[in-house]
């Protein structure tokens, strides 16, 4: 048995320095909009042969849309918005002016009025806030958004990362500083490591932290996440007569927590009104038994708050995730990742930074 031992060991460790892997300068793993206005960026400078964006799936323009037109926006604060349109000068951003109101009684009331709403559930205060809104094509040149397509089909890779380690370079032509195995069994090493993978997957991927160095370890460690579902209507009739968030509770007997609605514009050219819809979840693994349920429930409950809501629903989108909202509690963190860390960059919702923001605005504010 030990002998059995030492030699898968020795295969392991043979594998890692295998003539079949592959050595690129720069790589990116992920597949959110950070990771892809990274690779936008990047490729100005780095030739095509030394940069990579590796993701779990196929990333297309649509997709993106679909992607982050299909939830209840994160952008609540307008000062952060402000930052943002200066950070990117093609931003177009919209505020919606009208307060956010919750069901009562059959009535809409507003916050801090005399009705009184049922409790929040976790989370779900940071939405009270008016939504403000950033055009997503907005954040690209004309030209690059025009190209995403050809430029996601030229540099990103489907696969899924297995394992992810902090290394020693052992080649200073090509410093090989991170060794990534991905479940096709394709290997690779890179000097710059660019990340924005659900920090859950990232953790795994390295044995729970155990081959990233200290200071990564604690970053990761660190980052709360919570489940939720992101659904998006096209109504076939107006929902509601004003652009505005709306909180309509899961239950009037049980502290459930509330479904949260953006109802957007009246959309003339399409004839439809857009509606999106956010049902955050608080189980630590989510089934998808109960996923399916909320969204049932959701539909009923619109269903007595909207008379006929199923009924005018002409497209639907569904996004559930356990991995939907991540932050970063710890910014105190951030400098010694940075200093010790120097070939490990993160995008995202977790990007280091020592900033109180969250979610989208912090992924674009850390750019």
């Amino acid at each position: 048995m030990s002998f059995g031992l030492k030699s898968f060991k020795k295969q392991k460790d043979e594998s890692k320095h295998s003539e079949g892997r592959k050595h690129i300068s720069t790589v990116i793993i992920g597949h959110d909009l950070a990771a892809i206005l990274k690779l936008v960026e990047l490729k100005n400078t780095i030739s095509p042969e030394n940069l990579r964006l590796i993701t779990p799936r196929f990333l297309t323009r649509q997709g993106l849309v679909e992607t982050y037109q299909a939830g209840v926006s994160t952008l609540r604060d307008n000062v952060s918005t402000l930052q943002i349109a200066g950070k990117f000068s093609h931003a177009r951003t919209v505020r919606y002016d009208h307060e956010t109101q919750f069901a009562k009684e059959g009535q809409w009331q507003r916050f801090g009025g005399r009705a009184k709403p049922m409790e929040f559930a976790a989370g779900e205060e940071y939405f009270q806030a008016p939504r403000q809104d950033i055009e997503l094509s907005s954040l690209f040149s004309e030209s690059e958004w025009q190209q995403l397509d050809e430029t996601l089909k030229a540099y990103q890779s489907v696969r899924i990362l297995e394992k992810l380690e902090k290394q020693t370079p052992t080649d200073l032509a090509n410093r090989d500083e991170w060794w990534m195995l991905f479940h096709d069994l394709t290997e690779v090493t890179c000097s710059d490591l660019w990340l924005s993978l659900p920090a859950r997957q990232v953790m795994k991927a390295s044995e729970q932290g155990q081959t990233l160095p200290t200071e990564a370890a604690a970053w990761f460690a660190s980052v709360k996440r919570q489940a939720a579902i992101a659904l998006s209507w096209e109504m076939t009739k107006e929902l509601h007569p004003e652009p505005r968030t709306l909180f309509v509770p899961q239950s009037m007997t049980h502290e459930w927590g509330h479904f949260i609605l953006d109802v957007l514009p009246w959309d003339e050219a399409r004839k439809c009104h857009p509606v999106n819809a956010l049902i955050l979840l608080h189980e630590e693994e989510p089934s998808s038994e109960l996923m399916a349920d909320k969204i049932k429930l959701c539909k009923r409950v619109f269903d007595r708050v909207f008379p006929d809501f199923e009924k005018h629903i002409r497209k639907e989108f569904i996004l559930a995730s356990e991995d939907y909202f991540e932050w970063a509690p710890q910014p105190d963190l951030a400098e010694a990742l940075l200093i010790s860390v120097p070939s490990l960059h993160l995008l995202g919702a977790y990007a280091t930074a020592s900033t109180a923001d969250k979610f989208l605005t912090r992924s674009l504010l850390t750019l």
